[in-house]
């Protein structure tokens, strides 16, 4: 029978059968996570509609290159490459129940979204392990090499600005400089809390003398005690109060500008045109000199695109 067709046929045809199979697992997918109960129902774009379709075009482009057949592309090249973009999708929705198809917003300012407590959910183990999985196979998309760098960059974007923006507990101190008390304001609550410490003995130990619990001389010796005690603490107080200041003010200063670096980072990534990922890469680098601590996956990445063309 195949010898009715000429190679060109033959491969025209295998090339409209994976394309067919890529087409219709797209679909199946979609509409699983959808919910429908017609899984070939057509279906409107969606972000994880696309990157299923890039990561299928990808390993279906791979499979025609290499002349594997249909039946194994179908059952094993495939599968790897929407296993990717399902375990993305899982790392970045809350629940499977989930029925989001566009699991990540990425025209939306993060550092707007962390001040309004409106923290995306973001598994970094298992958006790290999505990565492995993707480099481990032997073609690429552009559309998902984009979107790992973007989370990867927003999962350090996300959890320092949470940590550092918003308030976690109020009975232990914030480990945020911008959320702890200004270093003026500690100092004066503490003037009065001695005050009211020690001036709280005295008085306690002129009321005992007043009742014949103590001597007077005992009254003095403590009353005088505690001013004494008092002082040397304001003293104290007062000598370390410009270096708290300065400490804390320069803490804050760091926070900020970790902060805007990784933010304009990002920013970058918003680009509809063509990225150089040797630039990219190099601005991750000058942050994680500066205190951000980056995913190692990123640069992984980046690396990779850096050994292809370069640009994503």
């Amino acid at each position: 029978m195949n010898d009715q067709f000429t190679d060109s046929e033959r491969c025209a045809l295998t090339k409209q059968r994976m394309e067919t199979i890529c087409t219709g697992a797209v679909r199946w997918l979609v509409n699983a996570a959808l919910w429908e109960d017609d899984r070939q129902k057509a279906i409107e774009r969606s972000l994880y509609g696309d990157l299923l379709w890039s990561m299928a075009k990808a390993a279906s482009d791979y499979a025609f290159a290499k002349n594997i057949d249909p039946d194994k592309f179908e059952t094993d090249v495939l599968s790897e490459a929407v296993n990717c973009v399902i375990n993305l999708r899982y790392a970045l929705v809350h629940e499977p129940s989930d029925k989001t198809v566009d699991f990540w917003d990425s025209h939306s300012w993060p550092i707007d979204r962390i001040k309004a407590d409106e923290v995306p959910y973001l598994d970094r183990s298992s958006l790290e392990g999505v990565v492995d999985m993707y480099l481990a196979l032997p073609y690429r998309s552009q559309p998902m090499d984009r979107l790992l760098v973007k989370v990867l960059i927003a999962s350090e974007l996300y959890q320092y600005g949470d940590l550092m923006l918003n308030r976690k507990t109020l009975v232990s101190p914030s480990p945020s400089p911008l959320m702890q008390r200004h270093a003026l304001l500690t100092y004066l609550l503490g003037l009065i809390g001695n005050s009211v410490l020690f001036g709280g003995v005295a008085a306690l130990a002129q009321w005992a003398r007043s009742n014949g619990w103590v001597s007077e001389n005992s009254a003095l010796w403590i009353s005088g005690a505690c001013a004494l005690l008092f002082a040397i603490v304001v003293a104290i107080s007062t000598f370390a109060l410009p270096f708290g200041w300065y400490i804390q003010a320069k803490a804050r200063k760091n926070v900020r500008k970790l902060l805007l670096a990784m933010d304009t980072i990002y920013s970058e990534l918003k680009s509809n045109g063509p990225i150089s990922a040797k630039y990219i890469r190099e601005r991750p680098s000058n942050a994680s000199e500066e205190g951000v601590v980056w995913p190692m996956p990123l640069f992984a990445m980046l690396d990779d695109i850096i050994s292809r063309s370069g640009r994503f």
